[in-house]
C-alpha cells in the first residue's frame, strides 16, 4: 500500500488537472463564433454610424435639413424658430465640425425640453457647443440662442463607411 501511495496522489492530481481543463475548453467560445460575432457586431457599428453621419449632403442641402428638422422640432414644443446662420468649420480627429447659430423663442421648459430633445431630432452626430438664454418680453417668454456642432466625416472615410 506504500508503495502504491505515492503513484496514485500523483494520478488524482492528474486526473484532477485534466478534468479542470476539459471544463476550461468547454466554457471558452469557438473562435468561428466569435469572429463571427465581432463581424456582425461591426456590420452594426458601421450601420449606425453611417444612419448618424446622414449629413453627407452638399453644404446647403445640409442646412435645409438641419433647418427643416429644428423647425418641425420647435412647432412640437410652441416654440418659435427665429433664426439659423451658419458660423465656422474646422477639423476635429477624423470628422469636419459644422456650426450654426440657432435662435428661438418661447417658454422656458419647451426650450429645454427642445434642447434636451436634440440628439433625437438630429441624431448623435450633434452637440450643442454654447447657448445663452434672455428673457424676452415680460409675458414670461425667453429667447435661446445656442450653437449647434454637426460632425460629419471627412472626404477620405466616405469610401470606408
Amino acid at each position: 500500500v506504500l508503495v502504491l501511495r505515492k503513484p496514485y496522489a500523483e494520478y488524482r492530481q492528474i486526473h484532477a488537472t485534466h478534468l479542470a481543463l476539459v471544463a476550461a475548453v468547454q466554457r471558452a467560445p469557438n473562435q468561428a463564433d466569435e469572429l463571427g460575432q465581432v463581424a456582425s457586431e461591426l456590420k452594426l457599428l458601421k450601420e449606425k454610424l453611417s444612419g448618424q453621419l446622414r449629413i453627407r449632403a452638399s453644404d446647403d442641402e445640409m442646412a435645409a435639413m438641419l433647418m427643416a428638422a429644428l423647425d418641425q422640432s420647435a412647432a412640437r414644443q410652441a416654440i418659435v424658430l427665429s433664426g439659423m446662420k451658419p458660423g465656422a468649420r474646422r477639423q476635429v480627429s477624423v470628422f469636419e465640425e459644422v456650426l450654426f447659430q440657432v435662435s428661438g423663442t418661447g417658454n422656458y421648459v419647451p426650450l429645454c425640453q427642445w434642447m434636451l430633445d436634440l440628439e433625437r431630432t438630429l441624431g448623435s452626430s450633434a452637440t450643442i457647443t454654447e447657448f445663452d438664454m434672455k428673457t424676452a418680453s415680460e409675458s414670461g417668454r425667453v429667447s435661446l440662442t445656442f450653437n449647434v456642432a454637426l460632425y460629419r466625416p471627412l472626404q477620405l472615410l466616405e469610401g470606408m463607411i
